[in-house]
């Protein structure tokens, strides 16, 4: 694949991994897209040494880390720093447990909350590893205290943590299956408003909008409706809720690239 062979593009940024582009040939794409008024973004695996990411950082561009790559945390510090003073921006995704697990150069909580406080966004799912609602709250106050974000995925039953998350500052993705009954719209509504008074929310992910009322409920309350349903004909009761849910955009800060830690 030559490294014009783009993995994604929208209107504002176009996407890159670093197994199929080397350095010197990014950084050309970069100020070509920069001309043109847009934005690159890079997906880091790991291939790069720290150096040579370190150079690219003073571009600007947009990176998307994880624990995967196995890079120190020093070096995601450092690395984060330089994109940031560029204009750029950092995400990074938790893929592993809590205690950095056997592999080398995973992060210990204490390391999280220090990537938190250093501006750069984290984005943790539950779907593989189960998340204590007390740390979530500690990491998301550490983003806020570094002016970055806490971006949760919950798979599984709503609680009482939900509202106190929200209340710690987070965008908190959820799947239309963990709203059980009235109860759970209820907790769900709450957590919006209290997220929504940080500037923060709640995401719904609803690929089988099967209670149309309920969403649209949802929707005035100020949830983010993500349908996922296909394209409906105009007899279709899908239809006014497309209306409403369409008028919704995530920012790119809002979610991580990989699908697989979504709910």
């Amino acid at each position: 694949m030559s490294h014009r062979d783009e993995v994604r593009s929208d209107a504002a940024e176009v996407l890159f991994r670093d197994d199929q582009i080397d350095g010197p040939a990014l950084t050309d794409e970069i100020r070509r897209l920069r001309r043109a008024g847009r934005r690159a973004a890079l997906i880091d695996t790991g291939r790069y040494e720290a150096a040579e990411l370190e150079w690219l950082a003073k571009e600007g561009l947009r990176l998307y880390m994880s624990d995967e790559a196995g890079r120190s945390v020093a070096d995601i510090l450092w690395i984060g720093a330089d994109i940031r003073r560029a204009g750029g921006a950092v995400s990074y995704f938790l893929s592993g447990t809590w205690d950095g697990g056997s592999a080398p150069n995973r992060p210990l909580f204490a390391d999280l909350l220090d990537i938190g406080r250093s501006g750069i966004d984290l984005h943790v799912s539950n779907r593989e590893h189960e998340r204590d609602p007390g740390r979530l709250n500690e990491l998301a106050w550490a983003c806020r205290e570094g002016g970055g974000w806490l971006v949760y995925y919950h798979a599984g039953p709503l609680g009482p943590w939900l509202e106190e998350l929200a209340r710690c500052g987070a965008w908190i993705h959820l799947i239309e299956d963990s709203l059980s009954d009235a109860d759970d719209d209820l907790l769900v509504r709450d957590a919006q408003a209290a997220a929504g008074r940080l500037g923060f929310g709640i995401i719904l992910h609803a690929p089988a909008a099967r209670d149309i009322a309920r969403l649209k409920d949802l929707i005035r309350a100020g949830v983010t409706v993500l349908l996922e349903t296909g394209p409906s004909d105009y007899r279709s009761p899908l239809r006014e809720l497309e209306a409403e849910a369409g008028k919704v955009r995530l920012g790119p800060r809002m979610y991580y690239l990989d699908a697989n830690v979504l709910p």
